[in-house]
Order: structure tokens, then sequence, then C-alpha cells
């Protein structure tokens, strides 16, 4: 897989900050729930549902290109004018995914991750992804429960000084 930052953009699509911070706008615009994302060689796979009791996913693909789009679109309005009411997990987070997609492609960039797999359950998130150190290569895993969510995100608006950054 191509490694992030190889391409020589300038641009913001070489941090994962701003490529989930994307795709976090776009799932704010209509409600969703059961989100799985995975990382291709040149953007995201997306997979979701818009209801609890749908069975159907829908399945989009995201390029930098369209994720540079959606972020140009986003600064160019400041904030999303409008969140959906969410279900599941997101219920409980009314800045909905673009908050919390950024605070952890924050950290996803600072551990060095690529590869990036995150798979929402009824009661949290189980984010994977690669890590390379020391010339070895190593998959992790996390579960993030509410309370998991919660603490990213209040560590970023604090990181960043306000929470309506």
């Amino acid at each position: 897989m191509e490694q992030r930052g190889s391409r020589g953009r300038s641009d913001r699509t070489d941090s994962y900050e701003w490529l989930l911070r994307a795709l976090g706008s776009f799932l704010d615009t209509s409600p969703t729930c059961r989100i799985s994302l995975a990382e291709l060689p040149d953007g995201f796979l997306v997979r979701l549902l818009h209801g609890l009791d749908e069975l159907e996913p829908e399945v989009m693909t995201f390029d930098r290109d369209a994720l540079q789009n959606q972020l140009d679109r986003l600064f160019q309005r400041h904030k999303p004018v409008f969140h959906a009411s969410h279900r599941g997990v997101w219920a409980s987070f009314p800045s909905g995914h673009s908050d919390f997609f950024r605070a952890l492609g924050h950290e996803l960039d600072r551990s060095g991750a690529h590869d990036i797999l995150i798979d929402e359950l009824e009661d949290g998130l189980i984010v994977s992804y690669v890590r390379d150190h020391e010339g070895r290569r190593s998959k992790r895993a996390l579960a993030l429960a509410p309370p998991d969510i919660e603490r990213i995100l209040n560590h970023a608006f604090e990181r960043r000084g306000s929470a309506t950054d």
C-alpha cells in the first residue's frame, strides 16, 4: 500500500486528522449508524446503515480528491450547517462524527498508523491499524466504549483550546 505522505501533496489529504474529519462531516449530513471505514490505497471504503432496523448497508468509496473537496466545502462554511440526529453509539455525542473522527485522526497520526479500519459496534468502536516501529510492522487494535470516545473528544477540545473549533 502506498504510504500517506509519499504523494508530495501539500493539501491536508496526508493527515488522518483531516481525512477523517472530511468523512465525519459527510456522515453528519444524514442519520447513520453501524459505520465501517476501511482505508484503501487512495481513500476509504465506507459501509453504513441509515437505521438500526435496516439489513442492506449503503457502500461507497471516497478518494483523496473527493475528501479534499469535502474539506474545502467545510472550510468555506466553517462548520457544518446541519447535524442529523444519529442512532447507536453516536446518539450520545451531539457534535456528531466530524469532531470525533478529527480527534481520532490526530491520535492515529501521532502513533504513525496506516492501513486503518474503523468498525462501529452496538456499544462502541473497534479501531485497528498497522504501525511500523524499529523496522517491524505490527497490527494494533483498540476497543473504544462511549467513555473512551468522550475522553478522546475532550482531549481534542482541550488541545485546540475551544470546543467550537
